[in-house]
């Protein structure tokens, strides 16, 4: 109960104070908490949580990470906010602290690549999923409605290139996009050749260095570290 309280004031804190968040008890088997806020003070609810995407270091921004760090501890992978409709207002992740910040953080536009898995998301900033090549699931903020729309197309249809920018963190396969705190600016679709079929092309060349390979995919997995 007493970790439940914790989150009670985290997520109250979220709503703002000033709102007059009531705790209205739990649901889904314990997993869920429930919240009233009275009807003329929603809209400043909701903008506090869009404050809190927009700008995680303000006020309403640590107690989205604080709440992120609780579901961290507590081996929760994602959870969402929803209004009394069921629609999504906001989703928050767990992420493991990690221990050096400044060796291990860092703040850059590049790419990724993944398949589109999911879209989140009620009102001007969406919440992507992307499963990429290292079998990771990426979390990735999206504030364009016709980007949006267009990258969700291409749910489950083939890879993309995401081109973001934001926080990014150290991890054991690499950089990856700290979760939730990266934008997606833009997007292209992935040519979804085999690589069999690649190196058959490659061998076709003249005075090519695979072509003279007995086994090309074998020797491209060893280089990849894959074997």
């Amino acid at each position: 109960m007493e970790r439940i309280g914790e989150y009670i004031r985290e997520f109250a804190g979220l709503l703002g104070a000033e709102n007059s968040p009531v705790f209205k008890g739990v649901k889904k088997a314990s997993t869920g908490l429930r919240a009233f806020v009275p009807e003329d003070r929603v809209q400043y609810s909701r903008a506090r949580m869009a404050e809190a995407r927009l700008n995680p270091e303000g006020k309403a921004g640590r107690y989205c990470r604080k709440l992120e760090s609780m579901l961290a501890e507590d081996a929760i992978a994602e959870t969402q906010i929803l209004d009394e409709a069921g629609n999504v207002l906001h989703a928050l992740f767990g992420a493991r602290a990690i221990a050096d910040d400044k060796a291990n953080r860092l703040t850059q536009e590049a790419t990724v690549d993944g398949v589109v898995t999911g879209l989140v998301g009620a009102d001007d900033t969406m919440h992507l999923h992307l499963r990429d090549h290292f079998d990771r699931d990426l979390r990735l903020v999206v504030r364009d409605e016709a980007l949006a729309r267009a990258i969700l197309s291409r749910f489950r249809d083939g890879a993309v290139r995401l081109r973001v920018r934001g926080s990014w963190v150290r991890t054991d396969q690499g950089w990856a996009p700290e979760v939730n705190r990266c934008t997606v600016l833009g997007y292209q679709v992935l040519e979804d050749v085999p690589v069999g079929a690649v190196f058959a092309d490659l061998a076709a060349v003249e005075d090519n260095g695979w072509r003279e390979t007995a086994d090309p995919m074998s020797l491209w997995e060893t280089i990849r570290g894959l074997h």
